[in-house]
Formats: C-alpha cells, structure tokens, sequence
C-alpha cells in the first residue's frame, strides 16, 4: 500500500546475516540471543482430571468473540486473483489455532527478535483486555498517522499509549531521507523498518552518492536498522516510470554504499506487494530481485483483499506465498504492511477476531516483525479507530515475548 506523498516514511532496523558481496568476507553475528525454552508444567493430578475437561469444554461452548469464516474460492473472488483458500477455517474464543510450521524451516539461523531498544511509554493494558497467547516471537508494530497538527513524537506517544507500546515503527520518507539525528528513525528509538525514494537512474548515476553515504553513516551502531529503497515498485515500473534493470541497479550500487559505512547493524531490505507473487499479477519476483549478495531481509505488504467483497479471508491465504518466497530464497523476512478495511455491516468486531486470527497465524511463522497499516488513505481507512479491533492489536504488542 503506497504511502501518500509527503507522509514520513519509517526506518526500520534490520537483523543482518552473514553475506558476501564484491570481494568482501560476509559480515556475521548474532540476530538476537536465542529464546529459552519454557519448562513444561508439571500434569494434573489424575483425580482432577475430569473437572478440567468439563472446564475446557464448556470455554469452548461459551467462549464471547466472533468467529471469522473463511470462505471458500467463488467467481466473485477469482477476479482477484488471490489464492484459493484450501479449506473453511474458524478463528476465535473456543477454536484452536491450526498447526504451523516453523518460522525457522529453510531461513537458517535467525532466531527470535527482541526490541533492540526500549520503546518509549510504559504498557497499560486496556482493563478486561484478552491476552494475545504468549510467547510473542516477533516485533509487531504499525505506521504511525497523524492528527491534526501533531509532531511524529507526539503521535508516536499516542499510538504507544493506545497499543502499549509498539515494539516497531514503520517509518516512510516520500524522497531522499534527511539526517538520521532528529528524523523519524531517531525519535522512535527502537527498531525501523525505514525506507526513501529517489529515481533510479540518478541513484546508478551515484548522484546522491554523498548524501547517503553521510545518511547511512549517521545511523546508531546499538541497534538494527531495516532500511529500504522504494518500497513497492511495482506499479512504477508498470507505469513507465524506470525499468526493472534500473531498479536492481540503484539498489547495487545503495548496498555498496551501506557496505562502507562499517556499521553490520544495517539491513538491506527490500519490500514488494505480495500481489506480486500471484499469478494474477503477471509480475516475476525476479525482475525486481537485486540479488541474495545485495539483499538482506524480505519484507512484504499483505493486506485482506477479501474486504473488496465483504470478506475476512484466512491468514494462510493472505500470506502463505510470501512466506514460501522467503523461505525458498533462505532469507529472514517481515510484514512492512498489513491490515483490513471493515467490511460491510462489521463495527469491529469481525476484523478484530481477523486480527487476532494473523497475528496468532504469523506468531508461529517467527517473522522479524509485522507492522499494521495504521493509516487512511484515498481507497479506504485502515485505521484502528474502533474498540475491539484497537484491542486486538494492543493484545499482540503488548504480550510477552
């Protein structure tokens, strides 16, 4: 989902692995220090056995929420182009959570993220709030929308308060990124996923060669940072705007000058449009991959698409061939995006079983992070401005890890 112009984008702090690129040894070190196993309980004395199982039963028979139906693939969805969902699956209070498989298979060691730094602003869970089953693996977070006249800090401190707090931030700058000190990245103060925007061709040409050097040499040493250029170009390509050639070009040239400012927190990211990967789309990954010596981590926009026809569709659908992408190319990888409008007649309840359904789903894929489209734009509101789905959210930020 394109940010609107002018809209500051957020950096984000990649988790770098090890690689190789123009001669130089591969930079390698620890992602972050590996989870320590949680020691089963001890069972149940056997004669208390049957008094459990009544409980649990009737949790399940009276458990409040509401469920979300995913539906099955119908003419009114093929125009989408959206996988077919393999099977009807329920989310919510009293239905069990379908067995993923593990967010490592296929990434190499990557182990679980934590906040490089701490965020700002204390956690205060909203009173009666349902907690998101722990443990949490990865970094959720969100984009950060404005109200009114309020500075970046400012609404960052509100979403902190309303979410308790984010443990990432999404940071978009609509061309050349200014000085790290005092920017966006620098205010939030815990991990980034931070892209910028400029023209290939000039970006090849080295044009802006010493202001990014300076911008990349500016970033802290304390901390990862995912930085990414021209998130989703897809479309731009499309339009006319610079070639695919162009693309992977500029991005070369990006990570080389990355490369020399010695700092192995810095992660090169790239973000497409999960569209991309559909067949639908008649787009190949390929043109707008620079390559696995230039690219660190995966970052990916999925958005519920089923909205567009009053729909919550499965997480399994919405993201399962990104993460079969980013598995197969051996890389970590992250949501950059996600999130659903309200479909019709829903006053949030539904989206928010829906995103509890995705964060539970994704949890146990282990991605690096997952940040929520916080934010209104010309082709609907994304926003978490009602109750139940604010609340899902804050459940998965604010969990433990």
């Amino acid at each position: 989902m394109r940010a609107p112009e002018g809209y500051p984008e957020a950096d984000a702090a990649p988790h770098r692995i090890g690689r190789q690129r123009d001669g130089h040894a591969a930079r390698t070190g620890p992602l972050h220090a590996p989870t320590t196993p949680v020691p089963t309980p001890p069972p149940a004395p056997r004669r208390r056995r049957w008094w459990l199982a009544v409980v649990v039963l009737l949790s399940v028979l009276t458990g409040a929420g509401i469920a979300v139906l995913a539906q099955r693939d119908d003419p009114a969805t093929r125009s989408t182009g959206a996988p077919p969902d393999p099977a009807p699956v329920a989310t919510g209070p009293g239905v069990a959570a379908s067995p993923t498989p593990s967010g490592f298979a296929g990434l190499g060691p990557n182990p679980s993220p934590v906040p490089s730094a701490t965020p700002r602003g204390s956690a205060t869970p909203t009173p009666g709030l349902r907690p998101f089953p722990a443990p949490r693996r990865t970094l959720p977070g969100a984009t950060i929308h404005y109200r009114g006249n309020e500075t970046f800090a400012q609404a960052l401190a509100r979403s902190d308060r309303a979410y308790g707090p984010l443990r990432m931030v999404r940071v978009f700058h609509p061309g050349l990124p200014p000085a790290w000190r005092g920017s966006p990245s620098d205010v939030a103060d815990r991990t980034v996923v931070v892209s910028f925007k400029a023209p290939p061709a000039q970006i090849a040409a080295g044009r802006h060669d010493a202001r990014l050097a300076k911008w990349f040499a500016g970033m802290p040493r304390n901390s990862d940072i995912y930085w990414t250029y021209f998130h989703e170009p897809e479309d731009d390509v499309e339009s006319g705007k610079y070639t695919t050639a162009q693309f992977r070009a500029a991005w070369r040239r990006l990570a080389g000058l990355a490369d020399r400012a010695g700092n192995p927190r810095l992660r090169a990211t790239l973000v497409l449009m999960c569209w991309t990967l559909d067949p639908g789309s008649r787009r190949s990954f390929t043109d707008y991959y620079p390559g696995s010596d230039v690219i660190d981590v995966l970052g990916w926009d999925c958005y519920n698409d089923g909205a567009k026809v009053n729909q919550y569709w499965a997480p399994e659908r919405v993201f399962r061939r990104m993460i079969s992408k980013s598995r197969a190319l051996g890389k970590p990888w992250g949501v950059a995006e996600t999130g659903s409008l309200l479909v019709a007649g829903d006053s949030g309840a539904r989206r928010a079983a829906w995103i509890r359904a995705a964060a539970t789903y994704l949890n146990g894929q282990k991605p690096l992070w997952v940040a929520y489209y916080d934010y209104r734009i010309s082709k609907g509101d994304y926003r978490l401005t009602d109750a139940p789905s604010q609340q899902a959210w804050q459940a998965f930020c604010a969990a433990a890890a």
